[in-house]
């Protein structure tokens, strides 16, 4: 699986994403402050971050890219979107995972059968839920796989 950076200078070629889920960090977040990864309905994934790297992206054409973005609400312990198509879950430690509503029953269901002790456990493990959801062979891939596969030498 390749993971598709967006960047700045890039960003304009990917404005028409089908967008099912994506995770989205505070700058100071653990894992990787500034970081969104984003599924596609073809089970792509995306990279982009807003605050570190070389050529990031500007925050005001995160919306460009996930155009329900400026409906959300991210907060300090949680996150809601004003738009009923979707759905959020604060993962933990400033990250938050936003997906398409109509994944909710089976990610809670998922989260049941994974015997989470909260919600935040839901970190490492979205990825290959959501992938799983779209049918895809990867649906054991976690955010320890995408990192490894991410260039992150900044």
């Amino acid at each position: 699986m390749i993971i598709i950076e967006i960047k700045e200078s890039n960003y304009q070629d990917f404005l028409n994403l089908d967008i099912v889920a994506f995770s989205f960090a505070y700058g100071g977040a653990m894992g990787e402050g500034g970081a969104i990864y984003i599924v596609d309905r073809e089970g792509q994934i995306y990279y982009t971050n807003y605050c570190y790297g070389k050529d990031c992206i500007d925050i005001s054409h995160i919306k460009d890219i996930i155009p329900v973005y400026k409906d959300m609400q991210f907060g300090i312990f949680g996150s809601r979107s004003n738009d009923e198509g979707w759905d959020s879950v604060y993962l933990g430690f400033g990250n938050h995972l936003v997906f398409a509503h109509e994944y909710k029953e089976e990610l809670e269901k998922k989260v049941e059968e994974a015997h989470y002790d909260f919600y935040g456990q839901l970190f490492q493990d979205w990825p290959g839920f959501i992938l799983g959801f779209l049918g895809k062979e990867e649906c054991d891939l976690t955010m320890n796989d995408i990192w490894k596969m991410v260039d992150l030498d900044r």
